[in-house]
């Protein structure tokens, strides 16, 4: 099974889709290999206008897939942060297109899932969606740039909150916050972010992608938040916090840290 589906209509507005329901298209290592591909497949198409991102079933994604965050605790640090800042790029190479990218967020974002939203131009959600940034309740240092897209899109002291407490929010507090330009019901999403892409059809393709890039801001600070990111997650792998975190995970209730 495909766990990224990929299209092009004849308009050049492209749809990606995270394929893995039964996972709630959790992000794996495989799906990023997956999604490299798609879009590597979609820069060599002339008419591209805008990228539709979205979630197959009932959720966007549900961050890291908990198989492939358990096996990061038996690789060496030097491992992890190799390993970290390519599963980043896999996923937010949809940067590299140029062109506008709209996250149709049709259900539970979550993560590095939600991060992976914030690397859009811009986010369209159904009525019903919760969001969160919930690392910290791994023992987990966020990733996926959430440090470099978060205060960005709500602000320093908003993206604070929200990633150091791992609060998950409702899509009428995303809206309020700026998090969301839209919100819809569920079966509206996708014919909102459609809407929009027809909107940008509009517009003049050179001075469009001069605006982006205007926009998206300086790559090399993304890069250097990333290498943060890899470094800190790095640690946090092989520590006894991100082990709590996992097993409360998979014994379904809170974490318990010990304060050092």
């Amino acid at each position: 099974m495909a766990l990224v589906l990929q299209s092009i209509d004849p308009s050049g507005v492209a749809t990606l889709t995270l394929n893995d329901e039964a996972n709630l298209n959790a992000m794996s290592d495989e799906m990023a290999r997956e999604f490299s591909a798609a879009v590597k497949s979609l820069k060599g198409a002339q008419n591209l206008r805008a990228v539709i991102l979205t979630g197959a079933g009932k959720a966007f994604s549900a961050g890291g897939h908990l198989s492939m965050l358990e096996a990061k605790r038996t690789k060496t640090p030097e491992q992890n942060h190799a390993g970290m800042l390519e599963f980043y790029n896999s996923f937010l190479c949809i940067r590299d297109l140029n062109v506008p990218s709209i996250a149709a967020i049709n259900g539970a974002a979550v993560g590095a899932g939600l991060c992976l939203a914030c690397a859009c131009d811009f986010r369209v959600a159904s009525d019903s969606t919760k969001l969160g940034f919930t690392f910290l309740k791994l023992g987990l240092h966020p990733g996926m740039g959430a440090t470099y897209f978060v205060p960005r899109i709500v602000g320093a002291s908003m993206a604070t909150e929200l990633l150091i407490t791992g609060r998950v929010i409702n899509s009428d507090e995303a809206l309020r916050v700026g998090m969301l330009s839209r919100v819809v019901p569920a079966t509206d999403v996708m014919a909102t972010a459609r809407s929009i892409t027809d909107e940008i059809l509009s517009c003049g393709p050179e001075a469009t992608t001069q605006l982006l890039q205007t926009m998206r801001g300086d790559p090399a600070e993304l890069a250097q938040a990333l290498e943060r990111e890899a470094t800190c997650q790095s640690i946090n792998y092989s520590g006894s916090e991100f082990a709590e975190g996992i097993c409360a995970v998979k014994e379904k209730r809170s974490p318990s840290f010990a304060k050092r």
